[in-house]
C-alpha cells in the first residue's frame, strides 16, 4: 500500500482513500479516520480498560480465558480468538497457533526454526512461536499475498 502525505497551510484537514477492492485493512482505516475505531475492553484488576488493537502485541488463551499482552502489561479479555482475528485481521491479527494471536505490525524480527515454526521476536523483547500450520501463511501475508484459500487464516 502506497502512502501519500501533502501538508497544507489552511483549509479543512481531509483524507482520500484510493482502493481498487474494499478489504479489511481499507476499512479499518476508514474507521480510524472516521473516529469509529473498535476498542478492545480489558480488564486489569478492578480497571476497565479500552484498549486500541494497534496497542495489543498479541493474545494467548489460557484455560478458556483469553489476555491481551502489551508492552509492559497485561490484561483479560472478553473475545475469543476467533473473534479477534475476525474483527482485527486488517489491522494486523493472525491465528498463530491453537492458542494464540500475534499482531504482525508489533513483531519485532523473526527466525525460522526446525520443523518449519517461526520464533516472532515482539517489540517487548517477548517470544511468541508460529506454529508450522500457520507459519505458511504468515510468510504468505509478510510477502505481499493473502493465504493459499485467498484469505488470512
Amino acid at each position: 500500500m502506497k502512502l501519500t502525505m501533502n501538508r497544507i497551510m489552511q483549509g479543512e484537514d481531509e483524507v482520500i482513500i484510493r482502493y481498487r477492492d474494499m478489504n479489511e485493512q481499507i476499512e479499518a482505516i476508514a474507521q480510524l479516520v472516521q473516529g469509529r475505531e473498535q476498542k478492545i475492553q480489558g480488564f486489569l484488576e478492578d480497571q476497565i480498560l479500552l484498549l486500541r488493537p494497534e496497542e495489543v502485541l498479541y493474545l494467548e488463551s489460557v484455560d478458556g480465558t483469553a489476555f491481551a499482552y502489551l508492552k509492559d502489561q497485561v490484561c483479560r479479555v472478553r473475545m475469543s480468538l476467533w473473534e479477534a482475528v475476525l474483527r482485527y485481521g486488517g489491522r494486523g491479527f493472525f491465528r498463530c497457533s491453537k492458542s494464540m494471536v500475534i499482531n504482525i505490525y508489533r513483531i519485532d524480527h523473526l527466525r525460522s526454526e526446525p520443523g518449519g515454526r517461526i520464533r516472532a521476536y515482539m517489540e517487548n523483547g517477548e517470544q511468541v512461536m508460529i506454529s508450522r500450520k500457520y507459519a505458511k501463511s504468515l510468510r504468505q501475508i509478510l510477502k505481499g499475498g493473502a493465504g493459499e484459500d485467498g484469505e488470512q487464516e
